[in-house]
């Protein structure tokens, strides 16, 4: 009886390894070698840069290499729909940002993140509501009653119409219930230097964007919108804060091809926690700008599903016409 319980163990143990090896999984500790990271931006790009120190991370942890490609072009496209064809077995990932998202709206070929897995998300760069120095307005509260009191009068400087800059002022006019009088310039640069000389009355630039010039003196962050405040800027209030449900800006995270076993999905997913959690990668990331903010999978999805519903609405509710900047 006892022999013939054995020879029944061993026959389920041999089907088991038997359907485990026809499904492709394997029992070798995962990653056994080079995780190629796609980057879709340029070397010393913003994604580069906040990419590349995580990746290190991950390759001391794991013991293997984690290799970064730098794949520019299109906005974007080219690198993105190189990590949807990639094959789907955990050694080929990589980044993705809201111009993922947006890429549909300015392209005529895209990607989807409905082809990708996402792994976890790793900064947010968000929208603030920045004024010059000499502006009467001391706190966001000011701002908006001026600007409910008096439509169209606030001059608000962007990266250009349909840029990331006018979709985030866009989107903060429909939240805040005001309307602002858009100023379009060629990007960020030109559209901050206008504010410092007075030519407008505020801006709704990124964060890191603004801060050399809020440090400096010659200009006020009234307010950002994010989930939390800033660490190097603790005493600018977010939006939320204010009443105002508006959390917009850039992101960036990690992603893999649609179909990437789960089980390596959650390793890498687990991997990068640890390294969000390293002081040096968090003060790294600090002090080139970002903010830093793990989630995990699913919550990185509610912030990809945020970003769609959102363009979504300004661009077939609100009009407004998307650039590639």
């Amino acid at each position: 009886m006892r022999r013939n319980l054995s020879k029944s163990l061993l026959v389920a143990a041999l089907m088991v390894v038997l359907v485990l090896s026809v499904s492709g999984v394997s029992f070798a500790e995962y990653p056994d070698r080079d995780v190629r990271v796609i980057i879709p931006w340029s070397v010393g790009g913003m994604t580069d840069v906040l990419t590349r120190p995580i990746t290190n991370w991950l390759e001391d942890y794991y013991g293997e290499a984690f290799v970064v490609e730098n794949k520019p072009g299109g906005g974007g496209v080219v690198g993105s729909m190189l990590i949807e064809n990639a094959k789907n077995d955990g050694y080929t990932i990589g980044t993705t940002s809201m111009s993922t998202v947006s890429a549909k709206y300015v392209s005529p070929m895209y990607p989807e993140m409905e082809n990708v897995e996402l792994i976890a998300q790793v900064i947010t760069i968000p929208a603030t509501v920045t004024v010059n120095a000499d502006s009467p307005w001391q706190t966001i509260e000011e701002y908006i009653e001026y600007a409910k009191n008096n439509p169209e009068e606030i001059k608000n400087s962007n990266s250009g119409t349909g840029a990331s800059a006018h979709i985030y002022a866009a989107a903060f006019e429909n939240e805040a219930g005001i309307e602002l009088n858009h100023v379009p310039y060629p990007g960020y640069a030109e559209a901050i230097t206008a504010l410092v000389g007075g030519h407008v009355d505020s801006t709704n630039i990124p964060l890191p964007d603004v801060a050399p010039q809020v440090e400096a003196g010659n200009l006020r962050m009234l307010a950002i919108a994010a989930d939390e405040r800033h660490p190097d800027f603790p005493n600018v209030p977010t939006l939320k804060e204010k009443g105002i449900n508006l959390s917009i800006g850039n992101y960036s995270g990690f992603v893999a091809p649609k179909g990437t076993p789960k089980e390596r999905i959650e390793i890498l997913e687990n991997g990068i926690k640890k390294a969000m959690e390293d002081p040096e990668i968090r003060n790294f990331l600090v002090e080139a700008g970002f903010q830093p903010i793990y989630k995990n999978a699913e919550e990185f999805q509610v912030t990809v599903d945020e970003a769609e519903a959102r363009l979504d609405y300004l661009v077939n509710e609100l009009g407004v016409e998307l650039i590639d900047d």
